[in-house]
């Protein structure tokens, strides 16, 4: 009996899971995606929200390169409904040097109408294969998890 009551308590839980699991999926499934491509570069990305058969503006991220196409900024900004245009979000800036790279993060400052809120900065040290293997702060360096690299 005890037996019993554990396996529909554990059935219920995993359908549980299961199913939040489902819905978090789904709410992805209702964004789309529009790639805008010059010379084989991704140069501006533009989310949409669909709501049945609407499409309405979400996000939109814009990309400069370097004269070697390699990313030097990823600027995003968030769709105003009520200002009905694009407004400043976030910019990502890459620096390319001997065998590093240094990522700037900054949020859009409304205030001072700058990228100049919340800044972070990081130094990665990159391999033979260009491809980034630790994370260096303070002189103190992280193994990277180049899995969630990936964007």
């Amino acid at each position: 009996m005890k037996t019993t009551n554990l396996f529909k308590a554990v059935a219920f839980v995993a359908m549980i899971i299961v199913s939040i699991m489902n819905s978090e999926v789904k709410a992805q499934d209702r964004f789309i995606t529009n790639e805008e491509v010059q010379n084989d570069l991704i140069v501006a990305k533009t989310i949409f929200r669909q709501s049945g058969t609407y499409l309405y503006n979400h996000m939109r991220y814009e990309f400069t390169y370097d004269d070697e196409n390699r990313l030097t900024n990823k600027t995003a900004s968030k769709w105003d409904s009520v200002k009905e245009k694009w407004m400043p979000y976030f910019r990502m800036s890459y620096q390319y040097a001997d065998n590093e790279i240094t990522l700037s993060y900054a949020r859009w400052n409304e205030k001072h109408q700058s990228y100049d809120k919340d800044v972070r900065k990081s130094v990665y040290e990159m391999n033979a294969e260009n491809m980034p293997v630790a994370y260096k702060s303070n002189r103190i360096y992280h193994t990277v998890n180049l899995l969630t690299m990936a964007e």
